[in-house]
């Protein structure tokens, strides 16, 4: 970390606002404080070596933060002195007033916007424009002296001089102490001294009146919370340093030697306050970077048809989707991560694809029909596990060639499902339906809704008995459904269970057939769930033992979400 620390020692700040000549610049600009540290290493006889490249070095690191309290501007009093030129004054104010316009229009303009290069065309001019006024005024006068000026120069006498109005606007902070901060800056031994030379010999920032002391501060120094940091959507705009400023305050010297009216070079970065850090929010153990196969609507009308499915239907729809996959996997056979079982046919000890039928519900005029199926990754799914999966869809959909192909458009696939038919699928590749967006599955609530039941781990007894056995079954359920949560890295949640789905549009238990469908395995205890967190959650959530075949998946609620 490098922070510099500069010590207002009258307790106020006086400078002008590049934008605003009766205000005062608040805090003061980073590219003010790098003007400051260059012309006081110019002032040495010779200039140190050390110094520019530490100069050069800072010039190079992006927008520091900046630590520093409020200030209360002080009331701004005209204050008339004494002109020694009115007639160059009268020729570079309103070239220099034509300067500060262009620059405050320039840095009015966020990024990206059209107007920046027209901008930028009209600051160039009107600094030509200054250039060209100034030599004019400082050119020798050949010949005979013209009547005009001989009367002017009567007018530098001290009894008659004209007097111009100036201001001199300044602010008092409430902690006369201002600190740059590079936290990310790690500068050298060597670059660090040099720095800390330099800015000890620093005697005012801004005007002449400024007084300052500046030091550069140890790297474990406690340097306070930032009130000032960059932010793209700020609504501070601040004079910073850019690579090249040291070469271009160089080549402002050579124009102005230090007299003539001048701009001081420098970008425009917007700064803000910092951002209160965003609470870190728990999410399952499912990835929400989904692949999404949506229901290809062009064969709606054929036909042969494409057929509409109820979501009981999803873990057929599942079963034969990973079916396919495992048949174009590369390689073979087709890895754990599909087959969810390892090479000694023993269950996975790792998350693995869950292939989720995504439904049409939760809306007013929705119809419960599956809209398409997401193959959902485990968070931990590296990017070689996903690209596995991508390539076995590219290869199913390659040998499908079902229908005209568009160029730069995903295949249909066929989804084989026996007597109910094919079920033609294509991947989705922008946006679309509700039901097939990630988010609506994954946004954060603190109350979730089973849309398929959950599939429970163990046997809890019968749920829909009414009498005490009954009772005991439910306060089973609930926490087996809690534990499962738990599990999948959500925090205990409150559980209800129910044989009714909680969301418009949702099938009842009664309708999924019997899980496992798999002869001669035992059937699990299916049941409807709201899960109720004590803080947003993230999605997605896939709960149970049928949560890889489509069972399980909650929904956030609308009016829960964060």
């Amino acid at each position: 970390m490098l922070a510099l620390r500069i010590q207002l020692l009258t307790g106020r700040y006086v400078a002008t606002a590049y934008n605003d000549r009766r205000r005062a610049e608040w805090p003061p600009h980073p590219a003010r404080v790098f003007s400051a540290l260059v012309a006081t290493h110019c002032e040495a006889e010779p200039p140190d070596p050390a110094e520019r490249a530490a100069l050069a070095w800072l010039e190079s690191q992006p927008p520091p933060e900046i630590v520093a309290t409020d200030a209360a501007p002080r009331d701004v009093v005209d204050v008339f002195v004494p002109v020694n030129d009115a007639a160059v004054l009268d020729d570079l104010a309103p070239r220099l007033n034509a300067v500060d316009d262009a620059e405050a229009a320039l840095a009015g303009l966020a990024s990206g916007d059209k107007q920046i290069k027209r901008a930028t065309t009209a600051l160039d001019k009107a600094r030509a424009a200054l250039a060209a006024a100034i030599a004019r005024a400082v050119a020798p006068v050949d010949g005979k002296v013209p009547a005009d000026r001989a009367r002017l120069a009567l007018s530098l006498l001290p009894d008659r001089r004209v007097r111009q109005a100036r201001t001199f606007p300044s602010v008092t902070p409430e902690e006369p102490v201002v600190t740059l901060v590079w936290r990310a800056a790690e500068p050298a031994g060597a670059l660090r001294d040099a720095l800390d030379r330099l800015a000890g010999r620093v005697v005012r920032v801004g005007h002449s009146s400024s007084l300052v002391s500046v030091r550069v501060l140890p790297a474990d120094a406690d340097v306070g919370r930032a009130r000032w940091v960059p932010d793209p959507d700020g609504v501070d705009v601040l004079r910073v340093v850019a690579p090249g400023q040291l070469d271009r305050l160089d080549e402002a010297y050579a124009r102005h030697r230090g007299v003539a009216p001048r701009v001081m070079p420098a970008a425009f970065q917007a700064y803000a306050a910092p951002r209160p850090a965003a609470p870190a929010l728990a999410h399952s153990s499912w990835g929400d970077d989904w692949i999404v196969l949506g229901r290809d609507a062009e064969d709606d009308e054929d036909d042969a048809g494409n057929p509409r499915l109820p979501a009981w239907r999803a873990v057929d729809v599942a079963r034969a989707v990973r079916d396919a996959l495992m048949k174009y996997a590369d390689p073979q056979p087709a890895p754990e991560l599909l087959t969810g079982h390892g090479a000694d046919g023993a269950p996975s000890e790792r998350g693995h694809l869950a292939i989720v039928g995504l439904p049409f519900v939760g809306h007013p005029h929705a119809d419960g029909l599956l809209r398409g199926v997401a193959l959902v990754l485990p968070r931990d799914a590296t990017a070689d596990e996903r690209r596995l999966v991508l390539r076995a869809v590219g290869r199913w959909e390659a040998a499908a060639g079902l229908g005209e192909h568009v160029l730069g458009e995903p295949r249909p696939v066929p989804v084989l499902l026996g007597a109910a038919g094919v079920l033609r699928l294509r991947r989705v590749t922008g946006g679309g339906l509700a039901a097939l967006e990630p988010r609506t599955w994954s946004a954060p609530a603190t109350l979730w809704a089973s849309v398929t039941p959950l599939a429970l781990d163990r046997h809890p007894g019968d749920l829909w008995r009414r009498d005490a056995g009954g009772a005991d079954a439910v306060a089973r359920a609930r926490e087996l459904v809690a534990d499962a949560c738990v599990r999948l890295g959500l925090p205990r949640p409150a559980v209800e269970v129910m044989p009714y789905a909680p969301v418009v549009a949702g099938e009842k238990i009664r309708r999924f057939p019997p899980f496992p469908p798999v002869a001669g395995r035992p059937r699990r205890v299916l049941t409807h769930a709201t899960l109720r967190f004590d803080e947003p959650v993230a999605g997605p959530i896939l709960v149970g033992a049928g949560r890889y075949h489509g069972l399980g998946l909650m929904r956030p609620l609308p009016g829960d979400r964060s």
